[in-house]
């Protein structure tokens, strides 16, 4: 992963969250925020919003294991989410302390096999590279798990 120059951001800020469910309508509202600020249009924003909710309720349930999972972190900031906006691009970076997973093996379910297969669940990672320009993962990192989302303004 290509880290962007702080001098080269115009909005910088770091939220952290504990890895609980009800904590995930402020992270979407700093992203909305952010998007406003940024002037990028509305369709796009909730684009972003979804894929960040996505990820962060991912996080939550796979390597946390839910709202009463065993593997619960004592840390307080179970969640740290990254916002950076440029002139050309937001990006949120998602932290955790999870075990992680096989990012490029962990492709998605598309919509027309959902319903063939009459799934119930297994759109996020669908959802998430679609409605982003660029996602990357990188999992062990000195601050924890890192998944980047991009979407350019």
């Amino acid at each position: 992963m290509t880290a962007i120059p702080q001098n080269a951001a115009e909005d910088n800020f770091t939220l952290e969250a504990p890895g609980r469910y009800n904590y995930l309508a402020a992270i979407r509202q700093a992203v909305l925020d952010v998007c406003a600020r940024a002037g990028i249009a509305q369709e796009r924003a909730a684009q972003l919003e979804m894929a960040v909710d996505e990820a962060c309720s991912n996080i939550i349930e796979h390597s946390y294991g839910g709202e009463k999972g065993t593997q619960r972190l004592a840390e307080p900031d179970a969640l740290r989410v990254h916002v950076i906006r440029t002139r050309e691009r937001i990006v949120v970076e998602i932290f955790d302390r999870g075990t992680g997973f096989n990012f490029d093996a962990t492709p998605g379910v598309a919509p027309d096999n959902y319903i063939d297969e009459r799934r119930r669940r297994g759109l996020g990672m669908y959802i998430i590279r679609c409605f982003v320009d660029d996602v990357s993962y990188e999992r062990g990192t000195p601050q924890g798990n890192c998944l980047r989302l991009t979407k350019l303004l």
